[in-house]
């Protein structure tokens, strides 16, 4: 260690830290360890954890995971530290590698290390490195975060974006709608599959992912509902029913690595067996979620009940019915950590907690509709259990939802993530609880669409050609550095801004057909300073529908909503054709082509637009568009 210099101190949420005033480093192994694992060196420097470890390349997958007590000296899941590979020590020959961190854990604080673990998955084997080393904060304290001021007020829906999202093959709704569909069962592959983009190399997107399959079918479904058209409605039924069988012979392959959490499939439909992040459990849930809507939207056009059970329910008289086996499934194994919707980390993740629950709740309701009571009780029971965990994701010194109650993955300390507001879109159950007006969901998405302000330059180009207000181009977490091909820097994605967009619809939605008044909390009063500043508001007040804050804040949600789609337009090709993201620097087209979600979610964000705008007919009027499937 470098000398000593001043002792001084801070006070983070109430934990007092001690502080040197220059950063310093300790070398705990200077040479290569006679163990597969050491710890080399360490610095908790103005509030953030620099560590490298030393570890022996005994196989491919490993996990290392460091594990240190927080300012009050407890050990929770949040006191945990993924590392991830910094590089190959010089003149090992490949034998060992550095690991390491550099993540913010100032929030909660650190005042002991306690151990690292390797997990040589490859192998299965095991190591631990006990180390019980006292920690001394060094360097300048953390600078206190600067509260953003808004960029712009929008206000109300705008002509362009209706015209934009119009129901007609023309508009951006009805290309990605064409697109979508261009994507499900294409040449070759198995039927009620769903290519993720039509992407071959860098990225390779060609595969069948469950969770990616359930949510654009879930679109579809939204088409069945409202069709009218005797030529197009049962084409989108065919495909319901496709998907179905198609959900039976994944949960039936023979190959499962991890049971019914599997990813991805193959083309034709049989299970990818390489290394991948799994099990991934929010895939069966959300399978469920849309079976479900698509097995109440059948029958109540008058489908057959002995249809529904052989080729959606009952899985324990019928193998091709998938549903009953996913919630079994869902149902043991919504307690243990899983892989999150972006395949990197092995947590108790929000979004699936979320759409578990959802999952459970419509479960039950639909079992006992299907004359299965006993089952609906068991359903009931574990969703009830599930319930009593949700208050865990709530951070009230941060006033955020965690994305997940578990390790911080590599460098990402904020806690951000937009997966909490898919979760929400993905997984409320219309039961009050967390809602999309929720003030604990509009404080997280408050910091979560604000957050990337300062990460992606294009940001500050904030309007368009005509002086429109630009949204804030919105990515997965502010720290994330998949570029689309590889690793760098991250950049906005389609599908995250939609998401924001779509929030903000909903919300306003809710508070105007439903809630009918606006309580602003300590929680969400940065949410409305925000985006709504043109008014005033005291914490406790209730905002009646006649109050004019109300209505100036439901017609604020309602011009983000649309500042957050005209940025997805700004950023759009003439073809119209959706990649997965868009340039940080550049706002062109970057990543996978084609990415079948980002045309799910633009056409979700449009509905819910619709919705709030009363328009009777967008939904009818955009499934009425003729399809043409590919297989």
């Amino acid at each position: 260690m470098s000398s000593f210099s001043t002792l001084l101190g801070f006070c983070l949420f109430g934990i007092v830290i001690a502080q040197t005033s220059t950063c310093e480093t300790v070398t705990v192994a200077s040479s290569l360890p006679s163990t597969p694992l050491a710890l080399q060196s360490y610095s908790y420097c103005g509030g953030n954890l620099n560590a490298t470890v030393y570890v022996q390349n005994l196989c491919y997958n490993k996990v290392l995971t460091l594990y240190y007590t927080n300012g009050t000296g407890a050990s929770i899941p949040l006191s945990v530290i993924r590392l991830g590979f910094g590089g190959e020590v010089f003149s090992s020959n490949y034998s060992w590698e550095y690991w390491n961190t550099y993540t913010p854990v100032y929030v909660e604080g650190l005042t002991e290390l306690l151990n690292i673990t390797y997990d040589a998955v490859d192998i299965s084997q095991t190591y631990d490195q006990t180390l019980d080393i006292e920690v001394v904060a060094t360097g300048a304290p953390p600078s206190k975060t600067v509260t953003p001021k808004p960029y712009a007020t929008p206000r109300d829906f705008s002509p362009d974006i209706t015209t934009w999202l119009a129901p007609n093959a023309n508009s951006e709704a009805g290309i990605s709608k064409a697109r979508m569909f261009n994507n499900i069962e294409i040449p070759g592959a198995a039927l009620g599959t769903v290519i993720a983009a039509q992407s071959y190399t860098a990225p390779n997107y060609a595969f069948n992912w469950v969770r990616d399959s359930s949510l654009t079918m879930d679109v579809v479904n939204s088409f069945y509902v409202s069709a009218t058209s005797a030529s197009v409605k049962p084409v989108y039924s065919n495909i319901l029913f496709d998907y179905a069988s198609a959900r039976a012979t994944e949960q039936n392959d023979l190959n499962l690595q991890t049971g019914l959490g599997e990813p991805k499939f193959y083309l034709n439909n049989s299970v990818f067996t390489g290394p991948w992040g799994r099990p991934q459990n929010d895939g069966p849930a959300t399978a469920v979620i849309t079976l479900i809507n698509f097995a109440n939207a059948y029958l109540s056009n008058g489908g057959s009940m002995d249809t529904v059970k052989s080729k959606i329910y009952d899985s324990s008289h019928y193998p091709q019915a998938p549903v009953m086996k996913d919630l079994a499934f869902v149902a043991s194994n919504w307690s243990y950590p899983s892989f999150d919707i972006w395949e990197e980390e092995s947590s108790d993740h929000f979004y699936t907690r979320l759409v578990q629950r959802r999952a459970l709740i419509m479960g039950a309701d639909f079992a006992t509709k299907m004359g299965d009571s006993a089952f609906g009780s068991t359903l009931s029971a574990q969703a009830s259990a599930l319930n009593t965990t949700l208050s865990q994701f709530w951070e009230p010194r941060q006033d955020l939802i965690l994305y997940e109650y578990g390790p911080v993955l590599r460098g990402k300390g904020s806690y951000k993530d937009v997966a909490v507001v898919l979760g929400v879109l993905h997984g409320y159950a219309n039961d009050g609880v967390y809602s999309y007006t929720n003030d604990e969901v509009l404080a997280s998405a408050y910091q979560i669409a604000t957050s990337f302000i300062d990460v992606f330059p294009i940001s500050n180009v904030t309007e368009d050609a005509s002086g429109q207000v630009l949204g804030i181009p919105v990515g997965r977490y502010p720290e994330d550095v998949y570029n689309g091909a590889g690793t760098s820097l991250g950049n906005p994605w389609y599908l995250c801004t939609a998401a924001v967009a779509e929030l903000f619809y909903k919300a306003a939605n809710q508070y105007i057909t439903l809630d009918q008044k606006i309580i602003v909390t300590d929680a969400s009063l940065p949410f409305w300073q925000y985006f709504a500043p043109q008014e005033k508001y005291d914490v406790g007040h209730v905002y009646g529908s006649h109050d004019p804050h109300f209505v100036q804040m439901t017609l604020s949600l309602k011009g983000w909503g649309d500042a957050f789609m005209r940025r997805i337009k700004y950023h759009t090709p003439s073809d119209g054709r959706l990649t997965e993201e868009f340039g940080r620097e550049s706002g062109l087209p970057v990543g996978a082509a084609d990415l079948t979600w980002s045309y799910a979610a633009l056409l979700t964000a449009a509905i819910a637009r619709a919705n709030l705008d009363n328009e009777g007919s967008y939904l009818t009027d955009l499934a009425n568009i003729a399809v043409t499937g590919n297989s």
